[in-house]
Formats: structure tokens, sequence, C-alpha cells
């Protein structure tokens, strides 16, 4: 039956259409965001090569300035609540560390094992 029909003009006008609508983001928070995300990759993302140390450790000591007017304002710009962000930025240093432990604990095994298997052989 074609839509239109009479016939079906009834069944397909009960029929709720759902559209949801995502929020613009004005021009402004779209750039603070990028901001945002770049020191956030620049602290926690991939050694590139065009990213120094001395950018790595700047990055990382903006971010674990929870107090500082500049953070918070670029948290607020950038339409995100401060202390969300800082929730985040101390979750990601807690993966961190962890995954440092763990690569310093398999190297300590793999050292002793080294060890085992030399002492085995004499």
């Amino acid at each position: 039956m074609p839509i239109g029909s009479p016939r079906s003009v009834g069944r397909y006008s009960t029929q709720t259409i759902r559209v949801e609508q995502t929020p613009t983001i004005d021009p402004e928070t779209k750039l603070w965001r990028a901001v945002l995300g770049q020191t956030l990759y620049d602290a926690f993302g991939p050694e590139r090569y065009d990213t120094t140390p001395k950018e790595r450790k700047e990055a990382l000591d903006f971010l674990k300035d929870y107090k500082n007017p500049h953070f918070i304002e670029l948290c607020e710009n950038a339409g995100f609540d401060p202390e969300y962000i800082k929730r985040k930025v101390r979750k990601k240093f807690a993966e961190k560390f962890i995954s440092a432990i763990n690569k310093i604990s398999t190297k300590v095994r793999n050292i002793n094992e080294k060890q085992k298997t030399e002492i085995n052989r004499v």
C-alpha cells in the first residue's frame, strides 16, 4: 500500500518519529577543547619526533597544577568542570604509574629467571 493512500495515513500517523539533536558547540568552545586536547596529547600521548621532553614536562606540570587559574580557565572555556578534568588526569597518572611498575617488575622477573638459568647451568 503506497504511503499517502487513505488506508496508510492512519497506520503511519500513530507512529512517533524521534530525532535527537546534538547541541551545537560554538567555534570558541571547539578551539578551547582543541587546546585542552593538545595539552593532554602532549602530556600522555605517544613519543613523537616533534614533541620535546621539555614540552612533555611542561604539559604534565600544567595538568598537575589544578589550582592554577589558567588550568581552571582552560577547562571552563572548553565547557568542562575543572574537577572532572582533574579526576581524569589523576586517573591517567595512576594508569601510567601502574604501567611503569609492571614494566619494572617484568624486567626484574626476567633478570631473576636469567640468573636462575645461569645458576642451573653451573
